[in-house]
């Protein structure tokens, strides 16, 4: 279903257009290629192949109900295989080895910067569609607030609690974060993961399937549906050419409602900053809590 711009016409969208193809590639290859320069091309060919192996075996996963659900659907294929395209391209950038000041930091910085260089890319040349579609704009839709709010403080005030419940029952269990991981918790990674699941996949899914249910008040379709089984699929399959694929269930199944949860604050609010909001909460909630129980 496609959001009417301010200009009276549909936003050309990344389904619509290949221009912004090369250029949100652009990043990924120059950093590709100063990491072959950097760590060797062994090293880079084993991390990036890993990546587009793990890439493929969420598509391959995913395939089965983009079939069911797109094969009457106009134009579902093509903004699923578009969406296929954006997680590719993140996870190549997070997969990228990590060199310079990002080798010696303890969280993947340089991944998660990446993401926000080629996302950022994207919806610069695609503004309308971003701000129209795609929920970066500042203002939520009218009343919205008065339904998201609750729950995204809710959690992080549980989350906090049971933190400090955890330290106290268990002293020594819970880590006291450093400065890296507070900044970590609050800013580019989770920042990242909304731009592109919340905010690109689920645009192009919904533009193509529609949003024809009500979910808690919010507009949804298979774009919600698909983005919340994907953002579960990956986190909890993993892929190394040593081990193989591992799987973990729960881990799938929690980050799986933790999608759901995002994409519906999402919709609901029409807004992206919300949804990096709810984002955060569980994790600076975990955080404040091991600051206040140390």
């Amino acid at each position: 279903m496609t959001t009417p711009s301010p200009y009276g016409e549909p936003a050309i969208g990344p389904v619509d257009t290949a221009r912004w193809v090369l250029p949100t590639l652009a990043p990924i290859l120059a950093v590709g290629g100063l990491a072959v320069a950097v760590v060797g091309p062994e090293t880079a060919w084993r991390e990036l192949s890993a990546a587009s192996v793990w890439a493929l075996l969420m598509l391959a996963l995913l395939a089965p109900i983009v079939l069911v659900a797109g094969l009457r659907t106009p134009g579902a294929l093509r903004a699923s295989s578009v969406a296929g395209v954006f997680l590719v391209l993140t996870a190549l950038s997070v997969s990228m080895p990590r060199m310079g000041v990002f080798a010696d930091l303890e969280w993947n910085w340089q991944g998660k910067l990446l993401d926000l260089v080629w996302v950022g890319v994207l919806f610069i040349m695609l503004r309308r569609w971003a701000s129209t579609e795609a929920g970066l704009r500042w203002r939520p839709e009218p009343g919205s607030l008065r339904s998201a709010l609750p729950p995204i403080i809710g959690i992080f005030v549980v989350v906090a609690g049971m933190t400090i419940l955890s330290a106290i029952l268990a002293p020594g269990s819970v880590a006291v974060p450093n400065a890296e991981r507070l900044l970590f918790d609050a800013t580019v990674p989770n920042l990242t993961e909304e731009l592109i699941w919340r905010g690109a996949m689920l645009a192009v899914l919904d533009r193509a399937f529609g949003t024809p249910w009500r979910f808690f008040g919010a507009p949804a379709g298979m774009g919600l549906v698909l983005t919340s089984i994907g953002f579960g699929l990956g986190h909890g399959v993993l892929f190394d050419p040593v081990n193989g694929v591992a799987v973990n269930l729960g881990a799938i199944v929690a980050t799986g409602i933790a999608g759901l949860f995002l994409g519906w604050v999402r919709a609901r609010t029409g807004c992206l900053w919300l949804a990096f909001l709810a984002h955060c909460a569980p994790e600076l909630g975990v955080d404040l809590g091991a600051l206040l129980a140390a």
